[in-house]
C-alpha cells in the first residue's frame, strides 16, 4: 500500500512537472499491470528530449518536452 502511494505521489510531481515545462501530457492504458516510474534524456544536436514516465496499475503517464540547445522550450 505505501508503494502505491509513493507513485501517486511520483505521478502529482510528473503532472506538475509537466504543467510548469508546458510539455505534452499524455494518459494512456497499458496491457497488463506495472508499477514504477522513469526518467530519460536524449540529447540530439540541436536540442534535449526529456520524458518522464509513471506507471500506475494499468495507466501510463507521460510526459515529454525539448529543450532548444539555446535554452528555449519547445
Amino acid at each position: 500500500m505505501i508503494v502505491i502511494g509513493i507513485l501517486l505521489l511520483v505521478a502529482l510531481f510528473t503532472l506538475i512537472i509537466g504543467q510548469i515545462k508546458k510539455a505534452d501530457i499524455i494518459l494512456s492504458p497499458i496491457m497488463g499491470i506495472m508499477f514504477g516510474f522513469l526518467y530519460h534524456k536524449e540529447q540530439y544536436e540541436n536540442e534535449d528530449e526529456y520524458t518522464l514516465q509513471c506507471l500506475i496499475g494499468v495507466i501510463s503517464i507521460n510526459v515529454i518536452w525539448i529543450n532548444q540547445v539555446d535554452g528555449s522550450q519547445k
